[in-house]
């Protein structure tokens, strides 16, 4: 079921339960209202019909007559009138029917204020006191006109009620039609967008939550854009990289096919062939380290891992793959207790940084020396990376964490230009900052900041 639908089902029940309960509660009210008027109106015509016949000289007959030729909107009226000793004085109507009216009179309490309904009619009775003496008082009628006006009334309602649900059914519909207007407005705009155009943000008039609704959707398609950007850039620039060792592959078996030769040259051959196929696994080990990175802390394992224990066993790790690595590790200030340099990560994630960033400065250091310094303070457990190498241009360290980008002073450095991406991307992961200081020709120290938790 739609939306607007739903909303039109929901507000048109909504507002038809108010209106029956106020149909109902106008209905119920003037009931009682009507049985406590015709309750009042019957007791004074008892009260008159005993005034008048204590009043001297009124005759019983003529008093009768009155009571039968007045008008009072009461169908039926009963009137007896008792002494002190319950003796009936007057009555408006025969014996006969007297007769049959006395068995329900004599379920009332005459000493006190009571009625009742029995067959449509109502019954009361009450004690009344003139010029000092008792009388009991009976009276009993029915409200005809009293229920022809319920009824009525009844008729109002159920014609108001049928027209009160038309109009609110195509109110709420009008109504649903018309909020729903800027959503409808905004699966259009999105229905236009495709991936040669992802640029496109959405727009709204209004100043509500389809406005943050548009404005969240329009923070994706930013993120999905950058995204495409990226890959684009990544795949172009892969391919590249890759195409590079596979034509020098192709070029030196091309010509060691060409004629017989020694042996000497075809290990010369196979050797630099060797060298191009290594470049190209460390290309796509970079490429499989660079996918697993794209997800999130939320979906890792992850522990507290004291830093400097970690640190040991990555320079472990690195020495025991390149021996002629120089790796120091030193401490800016001693930390009082463990939690100063414990952090919480995923350590498999961890690694992979911190081995790109000590190959990197030991790569590039003359000596092969890489230099690792532990620091903290109140917010962060700090970890730098320094070497003594080359230094990277000030104008390009904004572009050093691109995927495949290499500085133009290294180009000559053998690399694939995918580490520092790694890094950057595991150190958003673990919400860690980095920060790059670099002088040409003295070094670089890259620092990754990690939250204290």
């Amino acid at each position: 079921m739609k939306i607007k639908y739903r909303l039109t089902i929901n507000f048109s029940l909504l507002v038809v339960g108010i209106i029956l309960i106020f149909s109902f509660s106008i209905y119920v009210f003037y009931l009682k209202h009507r049985q406590e008027d015709f309750l009042i109106r019957l007791r004074n015509k008892a009260i008159n019909s005993v005034t008048l016949l204590n009043t001297a000289p009124f005759d019983k007959k003529l008093l009768k007559i009155i009571d039968h030729r007045s008008v009072t909107n009461m169908d039926d009226l009963t009137v007896i009138i008792l002494d002190s000793l319950k003796n009936i004085e007057y009555t408006n109507q025969d014996l006969n029917k007297i007769s049959k009216s006395i068995p329900v009179f004599k379920k009332l309490d005459w000493d006190k204020n009571s009625h009742l309904t029995f067959k449509k009619e109502i019954f009361v009775s009450f004690p009344y006191s003139f010029k000092n003496k008792k009388f009991y008082l009976l009276a009993s009628a029915g409200d005809l006109y009293g229920e022809a006006e319920l009824q009525q009334l009844l008729i109002i309602i159920l014609l108001v009620f049928i027209s009160s649900l038309a109009l609110v059914i195509i109110a709420g519909f009008l109504n649903a039609k018309q909020s729903l207007k800027p959503i409808k407005d905004i699966i259009a705009q999105v229905d236009e967008i495709e991936a040669a155009n992802l640029n496109i943000m959405l727009t709204t008039k209004n100043n509500d939550e389809i406005a943050e609704l548009a404005h969240t959707f329009n923070k994706m398609l930013e993120r999905i854009n950058k995204a495409f950007e990226r890959e684009r850039f990544f795949v172009s620039n892969a391919s590249h990289e890759l195409r590079t060792p596979v034509t020098s592959i192709k070029g030196q078996v091309e010509v060691a096919l060409m004629k017989k030769r020694n042996e000497e040259n075809y290990i010369a051959v196979l050797t630099s062939i060797l060298d191009d196929v290594e470049n190209m696994t460390n290309i796509i080990n970079g490429f499989l380290e660079l996918a697993e990175t794209n997800t999130d802390l939320k979906n890792l394992s992850l522990q507290a891992i004291q830093v400097d224990e970690f640190l040991f066993i990555v320079k472990d790790e690195i020495v025991k793959r390149r021996p002629e690595y120089i790796i120091n590790i030193e401490f800016e200030k001693t930390p009082d207790k463990e939690s100063e340099i414990t952090i919480l990560g995923n350590q498999g994630l961890l690694f992979i940084m911190m081995n790109n960033l000590i190959d990197n400065a030991c790569k590039f250091s003359e000596n092969k020396k890489a230099t690792i310094r532990i620091d903290f303070d109140n917010n962060y457990t700090i970890i730098q990376v320094a070497d003594n190498g080359i230094g990277i241009p000030n104008e390009e360290i904004e572009y050093i964490f691109q995927p495949l980008y290499r500085a133009q002073n290294v180009q000559r450095k053998h690399g694939t230009g995918i580490g520092l991406s790694i890094v950057q991307r595991i150190a958003e992961i673990h919400k860690a900052q980095i920060k790059i200081s670099s002088t040409l020709n003295i070094g670089t120290t890259i620092s990754v900041l990690f939250p204290k938790k």
